[in-house]
């Protein structure tokens, strides 16, 4: 199984880093080093440019899509 092919099963590329920085944010909430209004405010973040990402890759493929039928 190629990697492409294993990140597509598990959700794909954006979905696996905002997994990440939402697990690696809860750690450092637990260990006390960030408080939780960061934590807050980086889970935001992360879920606003998630959003803003796929978003983004509709319109373009949509785009993308309306000029080969041309």
């Amino acid at each position: 199984m190629s990697s492409r092919c294993l990140f597509n099963s598990l959700g794909g590329r954006r979905f696996l880093l905002t997994l990440g920085c939402g697990i690696a944010c809860t750690g450092l909430v637990a260990l006390g080093n960030i408080s939780d209004t960061t934590f807050r405010d980086i889970i935001i973040a992360t879920v606003a440019a998630y959003i803003t990402g796929n978003t983004a890759q509709k319109i373009s493929s949509r785009n993308s899509g309306e000029g080969a039928a041309q």
